[in-house]
Formats: structure tokens, sequence, C-alpha cells
């Protein structure tokens, strides 16, 4: 599998780009006269030991931690490349723990699909990505937090912070605020867990508002190819709260009131299948 691409995102961050073909996310790499704080830990020590590679290989400073944006397999599996502490909130080192008691053979992997433990969707892309999973060592997270967590790294602090959303209730983001980098994870995503896939008016608009305080110029979602500038950004946000006030206001009739605008038809059919 071609190796993932390191990117700078700015003076103080770095990226390592998505891999559809396994659903490989952004990992991304924040510096600071202290150390490099990593942000998730990526679907398998391979994932995330080629980007600390690459990281090592461009002099950036000795990583000292990761932190975990949700507990989700594709963000969390990676973490034991690295002997450092893991970060995570409450909710999601309760995610990883449970994810880590697990069997993962193939037939207990079948199972939990049957079950409606995981998702169908997930079981290709962990048979590539983990194509060995005897001695799977999932780290559950170390260090805790309710609501929000600083790692100081010198010359920056980076804030995490719980949001949620309906893709993962324990959803949080990371924030660097001298170069003003935001990391989303997949928090505006839709929860995967139903059929159709879906968001909720209360949920889009709760995360919404724990989002306000955030004013990124450059803003990374956990499997977007592209990173937002504040205008692409402000824009995304925007359609989501759109997307909910025509829901509520118009119901079924929110989609033509949307009129050719595939983006924003495509978030209310979300939304309609979230009622």
């Amino acid at each position: 599998m071609p190796d993932c691409r390191i990117e700078a995102v700015s003076a103080r961050v770095d990226r390592f780009t998505p891999d559809e073909r396994t659903d490989r996310p952004v990992l991304g790499a924040i510096r600071g006269t202290a150390g490099t704080l990593i942000v998730d830990g990526g679907a398998s020590p391979a994932h995330l030991g080629a980007f600390a590679r690459e990281l090592a290989a461009r002099d950036r400073p000795p990583i000292i931690g990761i932190a975990l944006t949700h507990w989700h397999w594709d963000h969390s599996f990676g973490s034991a490349a690295l002997d450092v502490p893991v970060i995570a909130c409450e909710k999601t080192a309760a995610g990883v723990a449970i994810q880590a008691a697990y069997d993962w053979s193939d037939a207990a992997l079948e199972q939990r699909v049957r079950d409606g433990l995981e998702l169908e969707f997930s079981l290709p892309h962990i048979r590539e990505e983990l194509p060995d999973r005897n001695g799977l060592h999932i780290v559950v997270p170390q260090v805790t937090f309710s609501e929000s967590h600083h790692v100081d790294l010198g010359d920056t602090t980076v804030e995490l912070r719980w949001v949620g959303g309906d893709h993962a209730d324990d959803s949080v983001v990371v924030w660097e605020p001298e170069d003003r980098v935001l990391f989303l994870g997949d928090a505006l995503y839709q929860c995967l867990w139903g059929d159709p896939v879906y968001l909720t008016t209360t949920g889009t608009r709760a995360l919404l508002e724990r989002l306000a305080r955030f004013a990124p110029v450059y803003a990374l979602e956990g499997h977007d190819e592209n990173v937002a500038d504040a205008t692409a950004y402000a824009s995304r946000l925007s359609e989501l709260h759109a997307a909910c006030r025509l829901v509520e206001e118009l119901g079924d009739g929110a989609v033509a009131a949307a009129g050719e605008d595939t983006d924003l038809v495509e978030t209310i059919g979300y939304l309609l299948a979230g009622r």
C-alpha cells in the first residue's frame, strides 16, 4: 500500500493525508519547543509508525503524547506504535476499553457485524489494514478528562475539548491557538449506525454551538483530502445551520427549498433520515 503523504499545514502543524482504501483518517502533529503532540492514533501501528518516521526524518521535536478525537478503530488502533501517553476524554477511553477486550479473529468480527456491534462497512477495511490481528494490542488511554484538557508544548498550549455530535458522542476537537489550526476528527460527519445513515437537528445544533468558540485559519476533518481555510470552514458550518433551519421549518419540503445546491440537499437528506 503506498504511503500516505506528510504535508505542512502551518508553521507548527503537519498532517498525514487520509487513504480511503482502508479508511485511514488524517493524522496530525502539533509541535512546540517542548515536544510534538500527535492527533489520533491511526488505523494500525503501521499507519502511525509511518507518520512518526516522516516526522523524525524532518527533525521534528520528540513525540510526547497522542490525543484521540474519538474511539472508532481507524482513529485509535495504531497507538501502540509509540511508547507515549494516550490522551482522550473519558467517553473515548471507555469506548477504546471495550474494543481492547474484544476477540479480533475473523469469526468474532463477523459475529459482531451480525449482532450490530460493528459496521459491515468496516469489515474489509479492518481486514486489509490489520491482516494479522493475533496479539493485536489496543492501547486504552492513560490520561483522561471530562470536558477539556490542555497540553503544554512550550511555546504553544494545545486544547482538547469535547464537542460530541451524531457521528460519535465522544468526539473531541484539538485546537492549536497560535497558528489557529483546528482538528475536527469526524465530529461533523453523520452517524453511520443507522440505515440510512443520519444526522439529527438537535445533535447538529448542539455541536455547532460548542464549535462557535473556535475561529480557525485552517480546519481539518478526519477523512477529507483537503484542508479547509477559514472561508471554506465557515461555509461548511453555514450549510449545517441552513440545513437544520430548513428541516425544522419545512420538514420534507426542505429538499425543494434547497434548490440545486447538491451539498445542502445531501445534508438535508441526512437530517430528514434522523427525525
